[in-house]
């Protein structure tokens, strides 16, 4: 394919060429525009490049250990350590009992000054607002809103029934 091919011929041309040196269904139009394909971008091997079922993880009980000693690595996290794909992360991960539990909101109990500061603020705000507007102050492009959330909610491998921090 690669003589057809520096030859100058077309894909059609190549596969009859080679099946009437070689013998019928030698080769076909498809598989003469997979190498003409792969010549054109330069690769010029011959050698195939290795395939076949992806890389295992072989024990269960370091991963077990990895995830208990920080419960709060991510998937991707724990596949580069192991050198694996995220599936097989999440099937090793199902297999050792462990489940993602994102992390419970604890609600924060104020003390009397801290409700003061609060019901000051809002009375400010109000205030602000009878007096001067706010509505001028509001800022857009393109009928575009941009909202910040820089809260993180952090999650962690659990054993299934246990209580998320």
């Amino acid at each position: 394919m690669e003589y057809e091919y520096r030859r100058g011929s077309n894909v059609a041309q190549a596969a009859r060429n080679i099946n009437d040196v070689y013998g019928a269904n030698t080769t076909n139009k498809r598989t003469t525009c997979f190498w003409f394909a792969r010549f054109r971008s330069g690769n010029f091997h011959l050698k195939n490049e290795p395939h076949g079922r992806p890389k295992t993880l072989d024990d269960n009980d370091e991963l077990k250990a990895i995830v208990e000693a920080d419960d709060t690595q991510s998937t991707a996290e724990l596949a580069a350590a192991f050198d694996v794909s995220i599936k097989t992360i999440l099937v090793h991960l199902r297999l050792i009992g462990k489940v993602k539990m994102l992390d419970k909101w604890v609600p924060h109990e104020f003390n009397d000054r801290q409700c003061e500061i609060r019901v000051e603020t809002c009375l400010a705000l109000l205030n602000r607002y009878t007096n001067e507007g706010i509505f001028n102050r509001i800022v857009t492009c393109r009928e575009k809103w941009i909202l910040f959330d820089n809260r993180k909610r952090s999650a962690s491998w659990l054993d299934p029934g246990s209580a998320p921090k």
